[in-house]
């Protein structure tokens, strides 16, 4: 998931990845804690002077697999707030395609994101200035991915990006025009994005979804992903 959203600097800190990103995206904003530090205070504390530095609020994704595995705890006392329950959910592509019907719409797939995709992705999705835009359009195109595009006329209606890692796939930007939803759109973009996917031998697919998104959970619970992990933020108040 680190390497299908990627960011532009990252310090190797004693077992830790400190992601800088400019800010826009916790994903590449946060250290993801792989390994336990030698000396956990020191390593708290450069991390912190390290992002206020670069004037980032300091944060870290946390898992079951954060280490050390005590450090939530430590971060709780350091007065770490909880952001984003997240939900990591894993299948196979062909299982996917199998539940899926063949889309009623035209799926554009294409291996870079156009102006039009990124503004639309921004308007429904983004969060931030026209700066940070600019800030997350460099992350899209660091990594491996496809996109794909609907249209209805001269506009997009949905969007998707699938990001490319080995024999993986991580779903990413799914997003709907507000006033088209609950009319298959989403389902026929993961099915062009997945069927493109195959073509390049990619059999199986990685997705992150907010805890508290009932809707989007409930189409991956349709579609048959599931939930192997979980993580959340602890963001300095």
């Amino acid at each position: 998931m680190n390497q299908g959203w990627p960011a532009a600097d990252s310090t190797e800190l004693d077992g830790w990845l400190v992601r800088r990103n400019a800010g826009v995206t916790l994903r590449a904003n946060s250290v993801l804690p792989a390994n336990a530090p030698f000396d956990l205070g020191k390593a708290l504390d450069y991390v912190e002077n390290l992002y206020q530095a670069h004037g980032i609020t300091p944060s870290f994704q946390i898992s079951s697999a954060a280490q050390p595995a005590d450090l939530d705890a430590h971060l709780e006392a350091r007065g770490y707030e909880i952001r984003t329950p997240t939900l990591v959910q894993c299948a196979e592509v062909a299982d996917i395609l199998a539940k899926l019907a063949e889309p009623t719409v035209e799926v554009n797939i294409s291996s870079a994101p156009d102006d039009s995709w990124t503004d639309f992705w921004w308007r429904v999705d983004g969060h931030g200035s026209p700066d940070e835009q600019a800030t997350a359009r460099q992350i899209l195109h660091r990594g491996r991915a496809l996109y794909a595009t609907v249209w209805s006329g001269d506009h997009i209606t949905a969007i998707g990006r699938l990001a490319l890692v080995d024999d993986w796939s991580g779903l990413y930007c799914l997003a709907v025009d507000d006033h088209l939803r609950r009319q298959g759109l989403a389902q026929a973009v993961i099915h062009g994005l997945l069927q493109a996917a195959t073509a390049q031998g990619i059999g199986r697919i990685w997705l992150a979804v907010v805890e508290a998104n009932a809707p989007a959970r409930a189409l991956y619970d349709r579609l048959g992903f599931q939930t192997v992990a979980s993580y959340h933020y602890r963001v300095k108040a």
